[in-house]
């Protein structure tokens, strides 16, 4: 019969083996020509590990594959340790939905549905918080100001503040006449000096020298009509109690003047 085996160092290429061989003769022949080990190697059919006592079948394709070392394992149980550890979220917004469309829309669009619905009781329930804060501006106060001690103090220092002021107006309405007539007496007023004017002609320097001669004068004059009036009711009085002394006061006013 004629079969078909493959191998990684042998082409593919037809073998004829005898009508009853098995697998084994199909492994042996391999060795044979390759120079390895038959424990290193398994044969193949169609997928699936063919054991050496098989009966070879007729226009099959076997598949000679080496054996590898394996390890000390336990690497499976690493992997389900660390799967384990990683955080596993629950976030899936970004997941679409049968129709395309992604839930993270769905959602939101589900959340404003109830948003909507929940507006009129929103502003029923502002309506109200704002009635009743305002009723309870209205409302009286619940303060009440009930010391005694303290309405005692205020009465006590209103009537001391009030004895105060009239004792100062007492003070005030008993001084002498001669201190409120200094008081009242009014300064005399005098002319205003306009300033010099800076010029180089020599009329205008004599005009300014007179203005300044007129403007003395007539201050003095205004100085010694004042002090006059002062001391007249003095001299008065003083001529009553010596008419000789008053004569002689007013002919020294007459030759000051």
């Amino acid at each position: 019969m004629e079969v078909f085996v493959t191998a990684p160092r042998l082409r593919r290429e037809p073998q004829v083996f005898p009508d009853g061989s098995a697998v084994r003769d199909v492994l042996t022949r391999f060795v044979q020509l390759q120079g390895v080990c038959s424990e290193d190697f398994y044969v193949i059919r169609n997928g699936r590990v063919e054991d050496v006592e098989d009966p070879v079948q007729h226009g099959a394709v076997y598949n000679l594959q080496p054996r590898l070392c394996g390890g000390k394992g336990g690497f499976g149980s690493m992997l389900r340790a660390l799967g384990a550890q990683i955080e596993k979220t629950t976030n899936r917004e970004a997941c679409r939905d049968l129709s395309g469309r992604r839930l993270r829309d769905v959602n939101h669009e589900k959340e404003m549905a109830d948003w909507l619905k929940k507006q009129a009781e929103r502003e029923a329930e502002k309506e109200q918080r704002r009635l009743e804060r305002l009723k309870r501006k209205l409302s009286e106060p619940k303060h009440q100001f009930t010391d005694p001690e303290y309405q005692q103090q205020c009465h006590d220092l209103f009537e001391r503040l009030e004895d105060s002021v009239l004792k100062g107006e007492g003070a005030g309405s008993g001084c002498s006449p001669r201190v409120r007539h200094q008081r009242n007496v009014l300064l005399p007023c005098v002319e205003p000096m306009f300033p010099k004017r800076l010029t180089t002609g020599v009329d205008e320097l004599l005009s300014s020298e007179d203005d300044d001669e007129e403007s003395s004068s007539s201050c003095g004059a205004v100085t010694m009509t004042t002090h006059r009036k002062q001391t007249e009711p003095e001299q008065s009085s003083r001529s009553r109690s010596d008419p000789h002394r008053s004569d002689v006061s007013s002919n020294v006013y007459l030759n000051d003047s």
